[in-house]
């Protein structure tokens, strides 16, 4: 850029209406090809608003005397001809800052457009896929369980959001043999089940420090549970440390057993009475994922927690029992507000993806359960799990086992006793007998379903819809010690899945049941098991039955 000097006297220019004035070093701007570095764009500007800024005052000021001398009409033009020259160098230049602003703005929209995680419709309502696989974008705060992560709902939550909102729920009908954990059962009913309420905020965006939380209303409003609600820092994507209500990676289906995320209506029975799903519990934890060669990766889990317990909400000694198993040993209530004795349980998962879409994990839970003035008691429980995903096929499928040890709990159950449905004497004995402590389970699921989308699905459902056909097979037993024992029990699932979008699905399953022993035909109870009072769970119990259901989340 050139400098040039212009000196004005005795003279006034009659279209600004100057007086006689000295202006000096006025810069005259030539450029020499199309691209300006951004400093000395703005030096250029700040030089003409300077200029413009000093020239107002002098503009206004009232006319003196003209000087005795008369400028020629030469120079006068010369300076006009400059003048204009100057104003279009400052348009160009203005054009010029606001189209590279533009582009730059542009730029940036798009890298972030690029980088917000997006979930995949498939993936959504196929089932989890692999928590190794979970998105790393550095925008990234907590990722979605329909991605690998922790939020229930449909959205991310990006490093750069303050608080976003979701959540999950489902609706089911069940006929009179169907139940869930000691829950319902007896008469064929329409049920509220579940409706969840996530709520998720960045509370630290450089340290990216998150909190994450689930609000459960089950059965209407007739149970209202904190189901998690935590703090965690993620130092690094190998390394994270979180406290609070937390939901411990106890097998696979423990973590992503959302609604939506489920195959069928009802949640596998190895995760009703071996894990009491949705087991959460309260402690500190640490967990991170690595990257292998090869594009393997890594995942681990390490938490210490308050531990199961031994009594329900109502104090009864119905967990870890023949009858119920671990289906009442972590009540929310009572989980999180006390520790029963004073060890802590410890909660560890390996988990190895060796290929996209394969993960198969190790876990191991060992606590007591016992009141502190009580004789020890203590339960160790190993799951192995395994999941598979490729395209519109998912195939998942966990094996569980319990043992069971301690003050008044036998190695080996002894045979049940004998019932006479006519005699109340032997069916009071044989219902205190499941009353007892188990000294082990064990139980497995292995399940699979194929996403269609024809001709009818992609004309008339929104992106992500479908149809699927889902198998389920499985097999519990709530004491292993004994064969042919009538609460030791298989079930096949034959279902259909349909979803209009990605984020409603319609579910229609029949349930075969088989007991492995013939079950008493004595009294039972309505809604839930008369503990110690009658020896089955509810009414119907062991009959084939349909149950269906909508789940949603948003």
């Amino acid at each position: 850029m050139k400098m040039k000097s212009i000196f004005i006297s005795h003279y006034f220019l009659t279209e600004a209406k100057v007086e006689p004035m000295f202006i000096s070093f006025i810069p005259s701007l030539k450029f020499g090809g199309g691209r300006i570095s951004r400093k000395h764009l703005k030096l250029s500007l700040a030089t003409m608003a300077l200029l413009m800024t000093a020239a107002a005052p002098l503009a206004a000021q009232p006319p003196q005397q003209a000087a005795p001398e008369q400028p020629q009409h030469g120079e006068v033009e010369q300076l006009r001809s400059e003048v204009r020259q100057l104003r279009d160098e400052i348009e160009r230049l203005r054009s010029l800052v606001e189209k590279k602003g533009a582009a730059e703005i542009g730029a940036d929209n798009k890298t972030e457009a690029n980088a917000r995680p997006r979930p995949s419709p498939q993936a959504e309502m196929t089932g989890a896929p692999q928590s190794t696989a979970a998105p790393e974008s550095p925008r990234l705060a907590v990722a979605t369980k329909a991605q690998g992560g922790d939020l229930s709902g449909a959205g991310n939550l990006l490093r750069t959001d303050r608080i976003t909102i979701g959540g999950y729920g489902d609706f089911q009908f069940r006929e009179s043999s169907v139940s869930e954990r000691a829950d319902g059962g007896g008469t064929p009913t329409f049920q509220n089940t579940r409706l969840v309420l996530s709520v998720a905020a960045v509370l630290a965006e450089k340290q990216n420090i998150v909190f994450n939380s689930e609000i459960e209303y089950e059965f209407g409003s007739r149970e209202i549970d904190v189901e998690q609600a935590y703090v965690e820092w993620k130092v690094r994507p190998e390394f994270a440390v979180r406290g609070g209500i937390i939901v411990p990676a106890l097998g696979r289906f423990n973590t992503f057993h959302d609604s939506y995320l489920n195959l069928t209506t009802v949640r596998p029975l190895v995760n009703q009475f071996i894990v009491p799903s949705a087991y959460r519990d309260a402690g500190l934890g640490v967990r991170g994922r690595f990257r292998l060669p090869r594009k393997m990766k890594l995942s681990y889990e390490l938490d210490l927690v308050n531990g199961m317990q031994g009594t329900n909400a109502d104090d009864e000694p119905t967990p870890f029992s023949r009858l119920l198993g671990q289906s009442s040993a972590a009540e929310p209530g009572s989980i999180a507000f006390q520790d029963t004795n004073r060890n802590k349980a410890v909660v560890a998962r390996l988990g190895l993806s060796p290929l996209k879409g394969f993960e198969f994990g190790t876990s191991l839970y060992n606590g007591r359960f016992n009141k502190s003035t009580e004789a020890p008691q203590s339960a160790t429980i190993f799951f192995f799990d395994a999941s598979y995903h490729r395209g519109p096929l998912s195939i998942n499928g966990e094996y569980g086992r319990s043992n069971i040890v301690g003050g008044g709990i036998p190695r080996r159950s002894p045979a049940p006793p004998v019932v006479d449905p006519d005699d109340p004497e032997t069916v009071t004995r044989l219902a205190e007998f499941v009353a007892e402590r188990s000294p082990g389970q064990d139980g497995f699921y292995v399940e699979g379903t194929y996403q269609l989308r024809p001709r009818f699905v992609k004309a008339g459902f929104d992106e992500g819809g479908y149809v699927a056909p889902v198998v389920r097979y499985e097999a519990v037993r709530l004491d292993r010690t004994i064969p042919n024992f009538y609460l030791n029990r298989s079930r096949t699932t034959l279902g259909l899945n349909i979803a209009p979008s990605s984020t409603v699905i319609f579910k229609l399953d029949y349930l075969f049941n088989r007991t492995s022993g013939p079950v008493p035909r004595v009294p039972a109870g309505v809604g839930g098991p008369l503990f110690g009072v009658s020896p089955l769970p509810h009414v119907d119990f062991g009959r084939n039955g349909f149950a269906g259901s909508v789940a949603y989340v948003f």
